[in-house]
């Protein structure tokens, strides 16, 4: 079966194409960046978004061939881009680097309630969510987040959760989506 990352892989590419704009909220080493990168092809664009500076480099290293990114030194919570297709959180701590550096339960929610209020600006924008609750940051982070997004209106939302159910505090993935109005 795919890991948490690779579904959300899978799920991205399906909605993710040549042209459109993606923000990867938490770039990290700049896989998912890169990943982001490719789909959108040369007439797309990728906004990637973290708070170290070695995040930012390991992602321009990893991505140097590519000419569709625009780095941005700065939380999540300060995304200011519009007409976004996709937006992927990939949570928690750099991978190789300080653990004690994480991303947090307030600034992940707030970043996500404006991406939510903004769906208005473009109904057709994905939110994917990959949540590590296996740390103390970390599951804090993901409680608040399936709070949150369970207490969405559904009526104008869909989310949907990805949870191994048979391993502890495995990492999982929340999706959200605005309900599409039937066309008649």
């Amino acid at each position: 079966m795919l890991k948490t990352t690779e579904l959300t892989h899978l799920l991205i590419s399906h909605v993710l194409k040549e042209g459109c704009v993606a923000v990867d909220a938490t770039c990290g080493n700049g896989f998912d960046t890169l990943f982001l990168s490719k789909l959108v092809g040369d007439t797309g664009q990728v906004y990637a978004y973290d708070i170290q500076e070695s995040a930012i480099t390991n992602s321009k290293n990893l991505t140097k061939d590519s000419n569709n990114i625009t780095f941005h030194l700065k939380s999540h919570e300060f995304i200011e881009e519009t007409n976004i297709d996709v937006v992927l959180f990939n949570l928690g701590f750099l991978p190789n680097g300080d653990k004690s550096i994480t991303t947090l339960k307030d600034s992940t929610l707030t970043s996500v309630k404006n991406l939510v209020s903004r769906f208005d600006e473009n109904p057709n924008m994905h939110i994917f969510i990959v949540c590590y609750p296996g740390h103390s940051e970390g599951f804090l982070e993901s409680e608040a987040l399936l709070t949150y997004t369970k207490s969405l209106d559904s009526k104008k939302f869909l989310v949907t959760t990805y949870i191994p159910t048979n391993q502890k505090n495995a990492p999982f993935l929340i999706t959200i989506n605005k309900k599409q109005k039937p066309v008649s």
